[in-house]
């Protein structure tokens, strides 16, 4: 029988009414005393957080006793730099260092999986026609998915930097606020908020500099960074927090470690790391920075916290640093100098000859401790530091194969021991923001400068985000390399021309093949001029056989190359309206019809014999007779014939002679007569336009040596290029379209070659065409003074002569006689003792922003690609081994 509770009773006023008194307004009821429970304490357990942080605010973490504020730092290019500039870098970063002495610095090199799904999304919406799908062929989405799964499989990683500066060693009164604060759920007092601010202001002025341009970082960076430092070389997490406010409470840090299980061995030789959700599985190998020899940067050396990233893996950097300014410096530098004395005088009391090196080390004392009492600033601050470098494997065995190359890496390359300390979970540790220096030993002493000459935000970026995978760098670091030939006239406003320079076998027309495909895929009108023929096997490719043409000059018809018709007349509406838009319209006619002029004038120059050409009566009756003739479109070479063969002079019609004696060869009738109509046709996607069978005359041979076929290719490939081009003209300004152009050194020495180049680099941007010329000697393009209107070049192999090497690498703006001469010597080199075909192509790449690097061409994802642009000739295909196109560990 259960018995009902009721409430206690409450006590009301009773209001009594007596008579003769007049009555009052009713009092109110006085409330009754709330009942309360009886206070129970309950045994909730505390979280039990691993880290040394307490709390996290923005870009700032607390510890119990520290405040550290993080700065992302943007990557910096080195490679290919002047050394005045380099040497302007590292002085800007030394300041910078120098100003933030009396303070603990945390510097965190930590990589990030690149995006290739992101890279695909981004492609993908910049292509808004792509090729149509052909059935039983790879589509445009088969495509994507391939250079995704590529990009995945080499492991290719982005490179952060953070730098975390630990101030004001909070007081005793700030502690215990905190803990008070916190009792009632708050965190940090107010009035340490707004102290802290204004020290975080003058770190913002320092840090935001030229040198380091470093900028607060994100919520969402700094989570970022914890995750990959709790979990050292482990997969990323697939997703962060939707949280954007930055605001981290104690009991909120849980979720950064609860996920990863750390398998503690003292004395073992890596840290075992487990994460719970996944079962994945990692060993780590933390590595210290031992004794080190002076360094000559930038000289002879790369920097030496970035130079770790030849290798093929992603690694982790840790470095703390104390930045002793002039005062503490001298200190130090005295009590050593001290030590030193002593240890002399001891030497001496006991009768026994000091070792020299005791009088070495305090002369140098001696001249250091003049250079800061007597220099800049920067010139005495010192920092003492810890560098630890992380290596992670799948395995126990490969961490330590892993950390085994990384330590012959630096042994040889840059005489830096590396040493595999004790303790690797403390070590461990070190990486995560807030945590302490697991020992003091292997601290690194060395003034700012060194410092500052580590530099892990060193990059080898190059190319942009939004073009075709067409490989990867080959400098100290792995990038992906994206290439999208119109980037430079849409988003840039720049000249669509790119240039390709190599010796013979260097991969020009490799490269420039592979371009034209991912160009046709994407749906851009592609046009190749190959005169070999090789190029031409693309159009047998499944998926763009529908799509592709191949135009032989050797088997067309007569007037194919017909000189006057190769050189469009200017539209209308291509200009603006009003008086302003006529004159230019009247402009650009004028020039057509002067360009026409000069070409006609450069092929009879070229069909008649040279004898004939060098005589001064030549050039002055061609001049005579084509501008009898009008420069239009409709004239043909006939015209001019009929016209010397009008002239009283009997020179004249001798010259007139000749060129009808030429006429006969079935090649020479390309030249004469009106081109067929719709010869290139506007239709196909790929035009490959060939010269198979025709021999090519040697440039380094006299004109009077030459064959009849070799006489009559010169001006078949003049006329050649003009046409491969004609075909851009023909469609909308605005629509994307490339040519690619090989063999243009044969242009050069020709007034009519050096016009042509100059209006396609000119023309490029308001036509958008992407114009990729190939030739053997940069001086062709050097010589055309058209290397300011140059946005991309591509220059592989030149070990035969360095004067061309110079002339290249005046071409990519890279400083002549600073040793890069013998980089552009070393591209693409072959293992002698090794008879396999070498599987890959280097290139030293220049973008449209100026960034240059060594980059390795690796189009391999594409099915059959690489075979149907092989050049290579072989006794049986398939029989010669080739080497694999890159090795990855």
């Amino acid at each position: 029988m259960s018995r009902e509770v009721t409430p206690p009773r409450q006590r009301t006023v009773e209001r009594r009414e007596q008579p003769g008194r007049p009555t009052k307004p009713a009092e109110l009821t006085r409330p009754a005393k709330p009942v309360r429970p009886p206070k129970i304490k309950f045994g909730d357990r505390d979280p039990s957080v691993e880290l040394a942080i307490t709390e996290i605010a923005g870009h700032l973490t607390f510890t119990p006793n520290t405040v550290t504020a993080w700065y992302w730092l943007p990557e910096v290019r080195w490679a290919f730099r002047p050394d005045a500039e380099r040497e302007a870098l590292l002085s800007a970063i030394s300041e910078q260092y120098a100003g933030l002495a009396g303070f603990r610095l945390h510097l965190r090199r930590t990589t990030r999986p690149f995006p290739a799904d992101e890279w695909a999304r981004t492609i993908d919406a910049h292509t808004p026609t792509p090729l149509p799908d052909v059935p039983d062929t790879p589509g445009w989405g088969d495509h994507l998915v391939a250079a995704q799964r590529h990009l995945l499989s080499v492991n290719h990683a982005e490179g952060q930097t953070y730098l975390g500066v630990t101030f004001a060693r909070r007081s005793l009164g700030d502690s215990l606020t905190e803990r008070l604060l916190r009792t009632f759920g708050r965190g940090v007092a107010g009035s340490e908020r707004r102290k802290l601010g204004r020290t975080v202001e003058q770190f913002d002025e320092v840090l935001g500099a030229f040198g380091m341009r470093g900028r607060r970082v994100s919520a969402q960076e700094l989570e970022w960074l914890l995750y990959r430092s709790v979990a050292l070389c482990m997969a990323p997490p697939g997703a962060l927090s939707p949280m954007t406010n930055g605001r981290w409470e104690r009991g909120d840090l849980l979720a950064l470690t609860e996920q990863v299980e750390r398998y503690r061995t003292p004395y073992g030789s890596t840290v075992k790391l487990v994460n719970r959700m996944t079962g994945e599985e990692r060993h780590v190998a933390v590595l210290a920075v031992g004794r080190m020899e002076p360094l000559e940067i930038p000289e002879r050396h790369e920097p030496w916290l970035h130079f770790h990233e030849r290798l093929p893996w992603p690694m982790e950097i840790s470095t703390r640093v104390d930045i002793l300014g002039s005062g503490d410096s001298f200190r130090n530098l005295e009590h050593r100098l001290r030590m030193i004395r002593s240890q002399q005088l001891d030497y001496a009391e006991h009768g026994i000859d000091a070792p020299p090196e005791l009088e070495r080390l305090a002369k140098r004392a001696l001249v250091i401790g003049d250079e800061m009492t007597t220099g800049l600033p920067v010139d005495s601050a010192r920092a003492h530091g810890w560098h630890r470098i992380a290596v992670g494997g799948r395995t126990r065995e490969e961490c330590l194969e892993r950390a085994r190359r990384l330590i012959q890496l630096y042994s040889r390359e840059l005489r830096i021991s590396l040493q595999h300390p004790k303790n690797q979970d403390w070590l461990a540790r070190e990486f995560i923001p807030g945590e302490p220096v697991a020992n003091t030993g292997y601290v690194r002493r060395m003034p700012v400068h060194l410092l500052a000459a580590a530099l892990p935000q060193a990059a080898s970026t190059v190319g942009d985000r939004r073009g075709d995978l067409i490989g990867r760098t080959a400098g100290t670091c792995r990038r992906p390399v994206f290439l999208d030939l119109h980037f430079p006239m849409e988003v840039r406003e720049r000249s669509g021309l790119a240039v390709f320079v190599a010796e013979p076998g260097g991969g020009k027309s490799t490269l420039l093949g592979a371009l034209g495909y991912l160009a046709a895929r994407r749906g851009v009108q592609v046009t190749l001029l190959d005169p070999s023929g090789p190029l031409a096997r693309l159009c047998d490719m499944p998926e763009l056989r529908p799509y592709a043409r191949v135009l032989n000059l050797t088997g067309s018809e007569q007037g194919t190359l017909a000189p006057y018709a190769l050189i469009p007349t200017p539209l209308r509406s291509e200009f603006g309206a009003g008086a302003a838009g006529d004159r230019e319209f009247e402009i650009a006619v004028s020039n057509a019809r002067a360009e026409r002029r000069m070409l006609v004038q450069d092929i009879c120059m070229m069909l008649v014999p040279p004898q004939v050409a060098r005589e001064a009566s030549t050039a002055t009756l061609f001049r005579h007779a084509v501008r009898q003739v009008p420069a239009e479109e409709v004239s043909t070479l006939d015209d001019v014939v009929a016209c010397l063969q009008g002239l009283d002079d009997d020179a004249g019609r001798e010259l007139a002679n000749l060129l009808l004696d030429t006429a006969e060869m079935p090649l020479a009738m390309l030249f004469f007569g009106r081109p067929p109509e719709g010869l290139l046709g506007a239709d196909a996607a790929l035009t490959v336009i060939t010269m198979a069978g025709l021999r090519l005359p040697d440039l380094k041979i006299e004109r009077e040596y030459w064959s009849a076929e070799e006489a009559l290719a010169l001006p078949m490939l003049h006329t050649a290029h003009r046409l491969a081009v004609r075909r851009c003209y023909g469609g909308s300004m605005s629509s994307r379209k490339l040519v690619g152009l090989d063999e243009a050194h044969f242009m050069e020495g020709w007034r009519s070659g050096r016009s042509f180049l100059v209006r396609l680099a000119r023309d490029s941007r308001k036509w958008n065409l992407a114009a990729l010329v190939a030739s053997q000697n940069p001086r062709d393009i050097l010589g055309l003074d058209v290397q300011n209107l140059v946005s991309t070049v591509f220059v592989g192999r030149i070990a035969e002569d360095s004067e061309i090497a110079s002339e290249a690498l005046r071409l990519l703006r890279v400083p002549v006689d600073d040793g890069y001469e013998a980089t552009l010597a070393s591209l693409s080199t072959a293992d002698a003792t090794s008879a396999a075909r070498l599987g890959f192509r280097e290139f030293v790449m220049r973008d449209v922003d100026g960034r240059v690097q060594k980059v390795r061409v690796d189009v391999s994802y594409v099915d059959g690609l690489l075979e149907h642009l092989d050049t290579t000739p072989t006794a049986v295909a398939g029989q010669l081994p080739t080497a694999l196109p890159d090795l990855e560990a």
